[in-house]
């Protein structure tokens, strides 16, 4: 996960802005921003289209998927913020082919937050993540620099008035 350090290093500092006007460690919050990441993981697999086995409709465009799914990066490194979690620790890789599965384990793992806020099943949502991302088809450079103009682009909502 290493390679990935210049985007949670990003992520960090959108996170000191949201400490700035939110108290982001109250339950309520966290429990506010596990159904944010629910909410997220269903944009991007309705994006993906990847279970509409009745539609003729192709995908979103390459740059959608994107968007989507680095809202869901920036929520699990928040998570991984929050539970001092760093880039360097050991992370399992994830094999998993199949991006229905993936998107049904990513659900399961995030569901499992609310009584288990534990830094290895936040370890384990970033790792299923990654893997997410390659199925969709993403680099680890599309991953990093999509997320970091989302990061970006959320900074300047707050510069505008969110």
């Amino acid at each position: 996960m290493k390679q990935f350090q210049k985007l949670y290093e990003e992520n960090i500092i959108l996170d000191n802005i949201f400490d700035l006007l939110y108290n982001n460690k109250d339950k309520e919050i966290i429990e506010k921003n596990i159904l944010e990441l629910l909410v997220e993981l269903g944009e991007l697999a309705n994006e993906t289209r990847c279970f509409k086995y009745w539609s003729d409709k192709e995908p979103s465009k390459k740059e959608v998927i994107m968007d989507e799914y680095a809202d869901c990066l920036i929520m699990v490194l928040h998570f991984c913020n929050m539970a001092n979690i760093k880039l360097d620790d050991k992370f399992e890789i994830v094999y998993e082919k199949n991006i229905v599965k993936q998107f049904k384990d990513l659900y399961k793992l995030v569901s499992k937050l609310n009584s288990e806020f534990d830094v290895n099943v936040i370890k384990l949502i970033l790792s299923n993540l990654i893997n997410l991302g390659k199925l969709l088809g993403f680099t680890d450079e599309d991953i990093i620099e999509g997320s970091i103009k989302k990061i970006n682009r959320n900074k300047e909502r707050f510069n505008t008035g969110f």
